[in-house]
């Protein structure tokens, strides 16, 4: 098998550029929801928090989850908080909820400054 000449000029540049690709892509990542608890559309018992994993590291001073009840009032006073051992992860606490369906609205602003929204809702029996 013979291995590709490097020391080709075309070829060297070629492999540059991918590279640099590469690395471009991956610095302006946006952070988006990779798994959230609940889940969206699930059917729960009343859960303590609402937890979301992202695919990239917060920015906690800008990244948020808000709580909306059936009437679209605020169902929580607390603020969410950014992970301390994991700045890809967001909670927020809940007090007890009622049945009901309630809408999660989070913003995540990556640490590269990226931002992002998006919306599910969950349904407690």
């Amino acid at each position: 098998m013979k291995l590709p000449d490097f020391s080709r000029p075309a070829l060297r540049a070629s492999m540059l550029g991918a590279v640099a690709l590469l690395v471009t892509s991956t610095a302006f990542a946006h952070a988006h929801l990779s798994s959230s608890e609940p889940a969206a559309n699930a059917e729960v018992a009343a859960p303590s928090e609402v937890t979301i994993h992202f695919t990239e590291p917060l920015e906690p001073a800008f990244s948020k989850i808000a709580l909306a009840d059936t009437s679209g009032k605020a169902a929580v006073a607390t603020e969410s908080q950014v992970d301390k051992d994991d700045a890809r992860v967001m909670h927020l606490p809940l007090p007890q909820l009622s049945a009901g369906r309630y809408a999660v609205h989070w913003i995540a602003v990556a640490t590269d400054g990226h931002r992002s929204q998006g919306d599910f809702a969950f349904i407690v029996k």
